[in-house]
């Protein structure tokens, strides 16, 4: 079999072993043997510099603009992904390092998909066979292109897609090649179907298990690997994890909701003491780690964690203990993640922010229970999905009220007021104050410390020179129980 592919790009694996070990642990300054970061000097941002830097300057590959994959290797067509990784900001991560964004595949290709078969896409060809390489995106914040120079090589691996993946990414293809096909069969004009293209990026987001496509049309949208799917293929090269696979595969999002209503119609009314008894679970774990535990079990696994099951991690399943008082009503607000509010600032558009990615990456999967009568009482699932309507509507709010704040320096540290006038004082004798960030009385989706008191040793986080606790996003207990309510 020939291949029109230029020499340089043509390796033994033995080959691209040996040159990419001995870039692991160095820098892409110290790699950069093709001069890029001196060439490209001025410069505020260079796209996908560090994936030039791997192929032109440790590979030694001569650059070139082809759609096919990019080396060949002992005869087989190789795609190269270099793919930022960050740490996560979660004590209790399962992860050593997380993807720092979802990774582009290619471009949707709309007049070039509706005449394609999965086997033979662009898309499949791109992602058959690949070579991960990992670097350590090292700053807090979003970086220029000098920035880049002192982040480490991590890692590297090759990989290929296991069967059930393989058809999970054939079932997500097939999704948007048949969405754009119904289009241009519904609408004939080209005109027409341009009107109607937009709705691909976030239509389809709520059956999409392992991809998305970005951006929104008239930006050519590409396919991309979700994050959590690609954080998923990165830490089997940064751990020695065994994951753990469900006896029933889930294959999608419908599954879980038919486990899910199985297993309230079983557990429902029940203790958490009963249901420790039943499913040997700890019950010396709080609240929120039992109800986790005992849902992985429900489910037929054996991990203490969601994201320790495969099947769970992959699609970017988030696991949200939701207590009720015994009247029914929320017993807490729900806190969310922990942003770089700082960052927000240097997004340009709200649909590659970070605090979009997670409200449409992912799928929630509340436990509810209830305190009642000195027990804990298990009350069901229910599987959340934000709505592009609730996204656009209340995150872009926060998104956009953030970012005025810290732009406009508008941001203040206000301290808390009670009836009398009197400013409150905590028991350490430090006011009681909190930046002013949107708050619930006014958003939907706000933000707010996390810490029990605003002692000055809890600020850590400092913007625009006013120091802080850090600020995490939640949800109001009002909003959850809506959400429930709904769903």
């Amino acid at each position: 079999m020939s291949f029109n592919i230029d020499k340089s790009r043509i390796f033994t694996r033995k080959q691209v072993d040996t040159l990419l070990t001995a870039a692991v642990g160095k820098t892409l300054l110290q790699v950069d043997k093709a001069k890029l970061f001196e060439h490209h000097d001025g410069c505020e941002k260079v796209k996908g510099i560090a994936g030039i830097i791997i192929e032109e300057s440790v590979l030694g590959c001569k650059r070139d603009n082809r759609q096919d994959p990019d080396i060949l290797v002992d005869g087989v067509l190789v795609e190269i992904k270099t793919t930022g990784m960050v740490k996560p900001k979660k004590k209790d991560s399962p992860y050593i390092f997380e993807c720092k964004e979802p990774v582009s595949v290619t471009a949707v290709s709309i007049p070039v998909i509706v005449n394609e078969e999965f086997e033979t896409s662009i898309f499949w060809h791109k992602l058959a066979h690949m070579l991960w390489v990992y670097y350590w995106y090292k700053s807090p914040v979003t970086v220029k292109l000098e920035g880049y120079k002192n982040f480490p090589i991590l890692g590297y691996h090759f990989y290929e897609f296991s069967e059930e993946d393989q058809l999970l990414l054939r079932q997500d293809w097939y999704l948007v090649r048949d969405f754009l096909i119904v289009i241009h069969r519904d609408y004939h004009t080209q005109s027409e179907r341009e009107k109607q293209y937009p709705r691909l990026s976030h239509e389809l987001r709520s059956q999409l298990m392992l991809i998305d496509t970005a951006p929104k049309y008239p930006n050519p949208p590409r396919f991309r690997l979700k994050r959590a799917y690609a954080t998923v293929i990165a830490d089997k090269c940064f751990s020695n994890k065994n994951y753990e696979k469900l006896g029933d595969a889930i294959t999608k999002y419908s599954d879980i909701d038919k486990k899910c209503q199985l297993m309230t119609e079983r557990y429902k009314g029940k203790t958490f003491k009963q249901i420790a008894e039943e499913l040997k679970v700890d019950i010396n774990l709080d609240a929120k780690n039992f109800a986790e535990s005992a849902v992985v079990k429900m489910f037929g696994g054996h991990a203490s964690r969601l994201n320790d099951i495969e099947d769970f991690a992959k699609i970017g399943i988030i696991a949200k203990s939701v207590p009720l008082k015994e009247n029914g009503k929320g017993k807490e607000d729900m806190k969310l993640f922990l942003p770089n509010l700082v960052d927000w600032t240097k997004e340009k558009n709200f649909e590659d922010s970070a605090i979009y990615e997670y409200f449409a990456g992912h799928h929630f999967l509340f436990i509810v229970y209830t305190y009642r009568g000195g027990n804990i009482i298990f009350e069901g699932f229910k599987r959340i999905f934000f709505s592009e309507k609730f996204i656009m509507e209340n995150v872009k709010k926060t998104w956009d009220d953030v970012r005025e704040l810290i732009q406009n320096n508008q941001l203040r540290i206000v301290r808390e007021i009670d009836k009398k006038g009197n400013f409150v004082v905590n028991k350490s004798g430090s006011y009681k104050e909190a930046p002013n960030f949107p708050k619930k009385a006014t958003h939907k989706v706000f933000v707010r410390g996390g810490a029990t008191t605003s002692e000055d040793k809890y600020k850590t986080l400092e913007i625009n020179g006013l120091k802080m606790i850090p600020q995490s996003i939640w949800l109001s207990r009002n909003v959850v129980k809506e959400l429930i309510e709904n769903a």
